[in-house]
């Protein structure tokens, strides 16, 4: 699986719009790389939704001296 950011992302699925209005691919095909598009821009989301949260906890620890942590789940290993 190669590396993706937001950059290549888009490249492909403007990528995959050209297919579907070149007939290249069907519209099921097209349905399902959309849901799966839905999936990632989620995924990007929340990676947003996390760095601002860590901003707004970095300013409010410098404000009130505080040593409030967001949790960290992604590192922890699967039971």
């Amino acid at each position: 699986m190669k590396p993706v950011n937001n950059k290549s992302f888009n490249a492909f699925l403007f990528g995959q719009m050209d297919k579907l209005d070149n007939d290249q691919i069907d519209v099921e095909k097209a349905k399902a790389q959309a849901g799966l598009a839905k999936q990632v821009n989620n995924s990007f989301r929340y990676e947003l939704d996390r760095a601002e949260v860590q901003m707004k906890l970095a300013k409010h620890n410098a404000i009130y001296k505080d040593g409030l942590r967001l949790r960290e789940v992604e590192s922890k290993n699967f039971d």
